[in-house]
């Protein structure tokens, strides 16, 4: 008998590359996610130790230049801050469309999956009908010859 053969499988290998690439970029967003989410703690705990410096030294007698430093530097740094919390926005709701993306990548394949199951299992139900149906004309050709032998 005939194996089964799915003549729709290049086109599932095709959902399968797509939703892998799919996967891929949205490991790589959430990546980036992270990254920035480091680069935010890092700039946040550079504001936090520069007022700790700030504060040890608040007995002492401060120049004008570094007051003005200091608040050069903290002004900088929350700038890079909210920089990179807009971007960390974006970077987001890109991976908020890619996951809308990989859903659907994951319904195709699933889809195709399950069609091939149906078309799998079809097929196997009309091999055991053709081979019981050989078996039951083996049988009957067999029956006829020893009745006419007899």
């Amino acid at each position: 008998m005939a194996p089964f053969k799915f003549k729709l499988s290049s086109v599932l290998r095709y959902r399968e590359r797509k939703r892998e690439d799919k996967r891929l970029e949205l490991r790589a967003l959430e990546q980036a996610k992270e990254n920035l989410l480091a680069q935010i703690e890092h700039l946040e705990e550079s504001i936090a130790q520069q007022r700790r410096q700030m504060d040890g030294q608040a007995g002492q007698f401060l120049s004008v230049a570094e007051l003005k430093l200091a608040a050069d530097f903290s002004q900088k740094v929350a700038d890079r801050i909210r920089e990179r919390r807009s971007v960390l926005a974006i970077v987001e709701k890109k991976a908020a469309d890619k996951r809308n993306d990989l859903l659907e990548a994951n319904r195709d394949v699933k889809s195709l999956e399950q069609l091939r199951g149906r078309l799998s299992e079809r097929h196997r139900v009309e091999e055991t009908r053709a081979e019981q149906k050989l078996i039951d004309e083996v049988g009957q050709r067999i029956g006829s010859s020893r009745r006419e032998a007899e």
